[in-house]
């Protein structure tokens, strides 16, 4: 569907939670929402009560999802759809034209988030649009002061510098915007061992802060509500991102495309142990 939210699901506790998780944010948007399963084919009728059972009941999760989704959502636009084959392509297809891609990040066997499910890793890699990445849903209990942190938790976002980044920031500001919460804008870099004061030239350090400044200058400007804080730290942008993953509501990471389609070592680091937030993959150029 066209500039829709669109949502992979498959009945597993992940799935359910990418639901609930694109329906919030296609209401944010005022945006379609669009469910896909993917199913390898029919099941035949077998002699065994308990499997026809189960296929039936796998049948109609998509109906139920819309019912309830219904309920909670007067007034909003879902449509669903049940589509046969490779589970990733079929999902890359059905959102080429949407503004997000809504998936579970593990696979039905994962623990604490350690085993990233094939079909995130490969829609992730493959997707013209944002891929938003859900994790599993953690038992938690309600208390004013966790609820105050919650609304105070930043959205996150990496930067290349040495890249054309409008993309990501385009999709972060955006994200940061609806949801009322500070943008915190990363770039991560080593300090060289030998730096050499004698030419007159600025410090490394001072050159990327000016870098850094520069880029998020214009959307100061677009989002004058939003508070923004532009930090540089030292060392890897995967260990940097998964920290900064730990305290965030969304992390926000940019993907380039490539012919190989492949993702990067960082990339890889950051959906494979950030666990506690969203993380949402921006394609650019």
């Amino acid at each position: 569907m066209h500039n829709a939210i669109t949502v992979g699901m498959d009945g597993s506790a992940e799935s359910v939670n990418a639901v609930a998780w694109a329906a919030r944010e296609a209401r944010r948007r005022g945006l379609p929402l669009q469910l896909v399963r993917v199913d390898d084919g029919p099941s035949p009728p077998t002699s065994l009560p308990e499997c026809d059972a189960r296929a039936g009941s796998e049948r109609n999760t998509l109906k139920g999802a819309i019912r309830a989704l219904s309920y909670g959502n007067p007034g909003m636009d879902i449509m669903s759809s049940i589509l046969t084959g490779p589970a990733a392509p079929a999902l890359v297809n059905a959102a080429r034209n949407s503004a997000a891609l809504v998936v579970g990040s593990q696979g039905r066997t994962a623990l604490e988030g350690f085993l990233i499910g094939s079909v995130a890793l490969a829609v992730t890699a493959k997707a013209l649009c944002p891929v938003v990445l859900i994790p599993a849903p953690r038992p938690q209990t309600y208390s004013p002061r966790r609820a105050g942190r919650a609304a105070a938790e930043p959205v996150v976002v990496g930067v290349d510098l040495d890249h054309s980044c409008d993309e990501v920031l385009t999709q972060a500001f955006a994200m940061a915007a609806l949801r009322e919460a500070p943008l915190i804008i990363i770039h991560t870099w080593f300090t060289p061992l030998l730096t050499d004061t004698s030419s007159g030239l600025p410090e490394p350090e001072t050159t990327k802060q000016g870098q850094l400044a520069a880029i998020a200058g214009p959307w100061l400007s677009k989002y004058p509500d939003t508070p923004v804080t532009e930090r540089l730290v030292h060392g890897t942008a995967g260990h940097a991102l998964h920290t900064a993953g730990g305290h965030a509501r969304l992390l926000v990471v940019g993907r380039r495309n490539t012919p190989s389609q492949r993702l990067g070592s960082t990339l890889h680091s950051v959906i494979r142990h950030v666990t506690t937030c969203p993380v949402v993959v921006v394609p650019h150029d």
